[in-house]
């Protein structure tokens, strides 16, 4: 029972780090640097000037914005379903 939230989160995070490259490969775009450690660790920091440049230039926010945000949900969901089955089959077990 622990293998389901266990791909389930895998998967979604796998699905944010995609948007995370999305999203900063936009940025970059408009020649604003990013270092290296800034992939994974100071997303969110970018997360403002994406949403600016997306909407300036279409009118609407971009996709990968979204998508972000509910993968990051998601993940979140699913790391708490995780640690609920966890102690689910752990006090199952005594």
């Amino acid at each position: 029972m622990l293998l389901i939230p266990l791909i389930f989160l895998i998967c979604f995070s796998f699905l944010n780090f995609y948007f995370s490259i999305q999203i900063l490969r936009r940025v970059s775009a408009e020649e604003i640097k990013i270092s290296f450690f800034e992939i994974r660790w100071q997303v969110h920091k970018h997360m403002k000037k994406y949403h600016e440049l997306t909407r300036a230039e279409t009118g609407h926010i971009g996709f990968s914005w979204y998508g972000y945000w509910l993968s990051l949900a998601l993940m979140i969901l699913c790391g708490g379903w995780l640690f609920v089955s966890i102690g689910a089959n752990v006090s199952g077990r005594s």
